[in-house]
């Protein structure tokens, strides 16, 4: 079970890559960044990067947090064809901010004549999970998450501010254990699984506040579905969004709130049958300065990341933060 914090920070990269890039040269072009992330983080599901391990002390209790240093990589790399409006392109990321692990995008993005551009990839992608939570006064034994779906994208629809994407993934973990530390039956144990289906949508409007384009509002709305084989891990999410963009010649800067709430499908036998639904909320922070030092391929970026889950049932509480420094380079 992924954390609601990571699913908001995830469900945005593919339209935006759209939008920005759907003008891009033929040839080979791209960027990446490079940087370090210095992060906050308590979860009694996800593992953090450092190879600690915190025993959790009680079921009433919320977890303790873990700190430290994580490398950041993100970037793409697109090649397009002459005169087509097509561009193929390839996103590693990493994601060991919020969990160690990372991810993966491959796909294709089309200009169409004053209606947008369209895009679908395929994506991949793994965080590293207690495969027992619910171990009390012991060290966890961790595994790994992986998921494997597609995305589909549209900017600019009809030639309007309106952007959407929707998204579909499957993802599975072996030798799930969930419940065994506290005696569950087989029935009960078989409600915490977490291998299944993953679903999501999000709408988008894009108003610029000047007529050259340098700032731009985008309220949205976002919505997911967890269809797990674990009914006590299946849940609906329903969110709302708020960003802040600024694009200059030489800096760029962004503001993000969200805010969601989670409903699950059924109570969770460790506590009583009784329901981890939450409240969450982001605040994403960004500046970047571009032509660093007079040249233009280079930049620089400071970003920050705020992120908290307020459960029913407090061992489900989590939260994030994050800042991260770094270089950029594009071609």
């Amino acid at each position: 079970m992924k954390h609601y914090v990571v699913f908001m920070l995830a469900s945005i990269p593919l339209l935006a890559a759209a939008a920005e890039n759907e003008q891009s040269a033929s040839g080979f072009s791209g960027s990446f960044q490079l940087g370090l992330s210095r992060y906050q983080l308590a979860s009694n599901f996800l593992k953090a990067p450092n190879d600690g391990k915190p025993i959790a002390r009680g079921l009433a209790q919320s977890p303790d947090s873990q700190s430290g240093v994580a490398p950041l990589i993100d970037g793409e790399w697109r090649y397009g064809f002459a005169g087509t409006g097509t561009q193929l392109f390839l996103s590693p990321s990493n994601t060991s901010t919020f969990a160690a692990g990372g991810g993966l995008q491959l796909g294709v993005r089309q200009q169409l004549p004053q209606a947008g551009a369209v895009a679908a990839a395929l994506t991949y992608g793994q965080s590293e999970v207690w495969l027992d939570p619910y171990v009390l006064n012991a060290a966890r034994q961790d595994g790994k998450l992986k998921s494997m779906g597609l995305t589909l994208g549209w900017s600019d629809i009809l030639d309007t501010p309106f952007s959407a994407s929707v998204n579909y993934s499957r993802q599975k973990l072996d030798n799930e254990q969930s419940g065994q530390a506290q005696g569950l039956s087989l029935a009960n144990q078989a409600l915490l699984k977490r291998n299944g289906n993953n679903y999501g949508a999000q709408l988008g409007y894009a108003w610029k506040l000047d007529s050259q384009g340098e700032h731009l509002l985008t309220p949205g709305l976002l919505y997911a579905r967890s269809d797990l084989e674990g009914k006590a891990m299946s849940a609906k999410r329903y969110g709302m969004q708020l960003a802040y963009a600024y694009k200059g010649a030489d800096w760029e800067a962004n503001a993000s709130l969200a805010a969601a709430r989670t409903r699950y499908q059924a109570g969770n036998p460790v506590f009583a049958g009784q329901k981890a639904d939450s409240r969450e909320t982001l605040l994403s922070l960004g500046l970047n300065r571009k032509n660093l030092f007079g040249a233009k391929a280079w930049s620089a970026f400071l970003s920050g990341n705020y992120g908290r889950s307020h459960s029913d049932l407090a061992y489900f509480d989590a939260h994030i933060r994050e800042v991260s420094v770094g270089l950029g380079y594009h071609f």
